[in-house]
């Protein structure tokens, strides 16, 4: 591990002697990867500056490129360091007229606007519709255009910084060759389903309003006398396991009955399945990030799950380097669109 000091005329400094608890972590839900770490030194300690660069390799490979945001300096001379990668910088805010156009069309804009290396690895071809971004980071207009993408492709893209370049991938990246396993590499899992964010019938909604001759200066509210609601709906068979989950969604605008059918099918289908999260605790390896796939075999529960998706990942490297894994079970790969 390296630092650069961007304030002692770009000396650089070799922080292998008194590193110790390093961590990094890489995430899929739009947040820039970090990297933590302590230095354990003697009277006079190295400070890394907020704005200092932070390099850091494990095996030769390279692992970590990024700035330091914050630095606490404790009463036994020990500082801890938190740093980001470039994509932190997508955190920016803006006001952006966007047109029609590809993920790849706002990713590239942004990543200007951001002043940051940026290369598109998986390009895609689906158009989005023109939208007003108005105060929004960058990441969350790039992520529109992404949930957007799939909703229409079911093709997953996503953000991550290789090194110093961020890229715009689709997932899964890599579907790994290796076998996370009871009886290999695996330390520890934990298994969880649940249904409470579950919808087995959807609703679509039409409100109707009649007009009143009145004219009021008021905030206006609706009046039961002049206000009816059409609806039609979409229900699955879990409603016999599960009981009645229902939901409702306005119809989208000037949509007849046949496309309020399809809103309300199209809905069910995203929301008529058991959300299921994997938790990993295994042997590190420098592939095991967000955004890759991996096998995983337990035993315990005699699943053997193919080229599950990694939301995140968190690697604690050292003589017992290791990785905690977040993944989620089935097609969602997004976990917060």
């Amino acid at each position: 591990m390296y630092r650069k000091s961007k304030s002692n005329g770009k000396a650089t400094y070799d922080l292998r002697e008194v590193v110790t608890n390093i961590k990094w972590s890489t995430d899929l839900n739009f947040s820039a990867g970090e990297l933590t770490f302590d230095l354990i030194q003697n009277a006079h300690p190295i400070i890394p500056y907020t704005g200092d660069i932070i390099t850091f390799r494990w095996d030769h490979y390279k692992i970590f490129y990024g700035y330091v945001f914050k630095y606490e300096v404790k009463e036994d001379n020990t500082v801890s360091v938190t740093c980001y990668d470039k994509s932190r910088y997508l955190k920016n805010q803006d006001s952006i007229v966007w047109q029609s156009g590809t993920i790849a069309d706002r990713f590239n804009n942004v990543c200007k606007r951001a002043g940051i290396k940026h290369k598109v690895v998986d390009k895609p071809t689906h158009k989005v519709s023109a939208e007003v971004c108005d105060g929004k980071t960058y990441f969350d207009m790039v992520k529109s255009a992404i949930v957007k993408t799939r909703t229409a492709t079911k093709h997953m893209y996503y953000i991550y910084c290789n090194y110093d370049v961020v890229e715009l991938r689709r997932a899964p990246y890599k579907k790994l060759k290796i076998i996370i396993g009871s009886k290999s590499a695996m330390t520890g899992f934990s298994y969880a389903v649940d249904i409470n964010n579950t919808a087995n019938v959807v609703k679509v909604i039409q409100k109707d309003t009649k007009k009143s001759q009145a004219k009021s200066a008021t905030a206006k509210q609706d009046d039961p006398k002049r206000t009816s609601f059409k609806s039609t709906s979409a229900a699955g068979k879990s409603t016999e396991q599960w009981g009645k989950l229902q939901e409702t969604v306005n119809k989208k605008n000037k949509a007849n009955h046949a496309q309020m059918v399809k809103q309300a099918k199209d809905e069910l289908r995203k929301k008529n399945r058991a959300n299921k999260e994997l938790t990993i605790d295994c042997i590190g390896h420098i592939d095991l990030v967000a955004g890759n796939a991996v096998t995983i075999k337990i035993n315990d529960l005699g699943k053997t799950l193919k080229n599950c998706p990694i939301l995140k990942a968190e690697h604690n490297f050292g003589t017992d380097y290791n990785c905690h894994l977040t993944m989620k079970v089935g097609a969602e790969w997004l976990g917060n669109s």
